[in-house]
């Protein structure tokens, strides 16, 4: 304490004691001003991605254990060592899973990550990137489904073994949703395909040749489990036929009358063919030809009916005229006429 006083009065007598003092409130001026305002800020750890994108799969379902994830990345992180690509999973009830992580940003936008296993059901995807600020927004999910169950497939019609006239035949069935379903007929090698309604059912014609048709039915669900059915079906010669009968074969020209004219049209397996039309061309001598349509009903009969007046058909001798009953139908062409005659 003495020997400070004796400084300070040295520095006084000296003159020096300003300067020190000016020194000392200088050094006091920088501390505080150091507290106030405390230490430097850190620079940014970096800026935060932009999300990925991942590719859509040509289709959601597939029968393979395990898959390669595509999809692209943004420009800015293109070829960085500091930032990678996060993978998640989602199952059904279940939160998103981390299942690949740290994988490298690639030289080009385009990324693969090989070798994903699949769990039976639907795998909701999702992936984000993370880097030295923080990770990115997830993008927009991608599904995968996993189905290595065979579709079921039952043949409705026709039964096997059974007897078939016409030149094809129509199998009708039940599968899986939405399979695609080939029907081959190793007989003669013709072969067509139908897609399955949402409900699974599905008509598929197929040509048969005379004799047995060997037929297999093949059913492939979306994503490629198939089952396949055989058949053996056997066509006869049967053919489209039609029958046409009168109320009456002959009347009398001078009392006239009303004929009815009756055609049945059966198919080549001697099944009513309901609902096609019919032309009645009505040739009676004496009154103008007269054509009239009908469609034949679930029997397979169409009628119609021509009113012939007194007198209107040639008189004094007697007279024949043709009538004729035509179709058109998807089995074919087929017609048949009558004679009906006048009296004097």
């Amino acid at each position: 304490m003495v020997v400070a006083l004796g400084a300070v009065i040295l520095y006084s007598a000296t003159g020096q004691i300003g300067k020190v003092l000016a020194g000392f409130g200088t050094t006091i001026s920088e501390a505080i001003d150091g507290f106030s305002n405390g230490p430097s800020p850190s620079p940014s750890a970096g800026p935060i991605a932009p999300a990925p994108n991942l590719d859509t799969p040509a289709s959601a379902y597939t029968n393979q254990a395990t898959v390669d994830i595509t999809g692209t990345v943004p420009l800015s992180v293109l070829g960085s060592d500091e930032y990678t690509i996060s993978l998640y999973q989602q199952l059904q009830g279940q939160q998103p899973a981390l299942i690949r992580e740290q994988v490298a940003i690639p030289q080009t936008a385009s990324f693969t990550i090989p070798g994903v296993k699949l769990i039976k059901g639907a795998n909701v995807f999702t992936a984000a990137i993370d880097g030295p600020g923080g990770q990115s927004l997830h993008s927009g999910p991608v599904t995968y489904v996993l189905d290595t169950a065979k579709p079921r497939l039952t043949i409705v019609s026709p039964k096997n073994g059974a007897k078939v006239n016409g030149s094809s035949v129509s199998v009708a069935g039940r599968t899986q949703a939405r399979s695609e379903v080939l029907a081959l007929n190793t007989t003669n090698h013709a072969s067509t395909t139908v897609t399955a309604d949402n409900n699974g059912a599905f008509t598929i014609t197929v040509p048969i040749s005379l004799g047995a048709n060997l037929i297999t039915i093949t059913a492939t669900d979306p994503a490629s489990n198939a089952s396949s059915v055989s058949l053996t079906l056997n066509r006869g010669t049967g053919n489209l036929s039609m029958s046409l009968v009168p109320n009456r074969y002959s009347f009398s020209a001078k009392s006239g009358t009303t004929l009815r004219f009756t055609a049945t049209l059966l198919d080549p397996d001697g099944k009513p063919i309901a609902n096609q039309l019919v032309v009645f061309t009505i040739s009676i001598a004496g009154i103008p030809a007269d054509v009239k349509m009908a469609k034949t009903d679930a029997s397979g009969r169409a009628m119609v009916a021509e009113s012939i007046g007194p007198g209107a058909a040639n008189s004094g001798r007697n007279h024949t005229g043709p009538v004729i009953a035509s179709a058109d139908t998807p089995q074919g062409h087929v017609q048949k006429s009558i004679v009906i005659s006048t009296e004097k």
